[in-house]
């Protein structure tokens, strides 16, 4: 089935043609001309994208954390002056810089208590309770 040319150039004005297949000069009809161009794959990046194999050329021991830093002590010279500097700051800040909207844990009271989980039955009677509640409230 053919289409008119008023068709074709309709359809390739909204972008909905898709089907059609042109040939040979039928490429340079003013409105295929521009659909074509339209739907031109996007040009490649300047820079090509790195192929596995040239990533795997810059991996090396420390990239899987088998450093000398721990053996020739840079890396824990560097820690123990940051461990230092991070207690003189929490000493010089004092207790009373809590967020206002902080809650502590429960059983993090500093009373040497643990917390104090509900038994199984607990649960299953403030269920039972609740439950009780809600048909309550749907009745009355």
């Amino acid at each position: 089935m053919g289409l008119s040319r008023v068709k074709v150039m309709a359809m390739a004005l909204t972008g909905t043609f898709v089907r059609a297949r042109y040939f040979g000069r039928a490429r340079d009809l003013p409105g295929v001309k521009e659909m074509f161009e339209a739907h031109k794959p996007k040009p490649a990046p300047d820079k090509p994208l790195e192929r596995r194999a040239d990533l795997r050329k810059q991996v090396d021991a420390s990239y899987y954390g088998y450093n000398l830093d721990e053996e020739d002590g840079t890396l824990l010279a560097y820690e123990a002056a940051k461990e230092k500097e991070a207690f003189e700051n929490l000493l010089n800040s004092g207790e009373d810089d809590n967020d206002p909207d902080w809650e502590p844990l429960p059983g993090d009271a500093g009373d040497g208590k643990g917390w104090l989980l509900p038994t199984v039955e607990e649960v299953q009677e403030e269920l039972v309770e609740r439950r009780r509640r809600k048909l309550l409230d749907q009745l009355g």
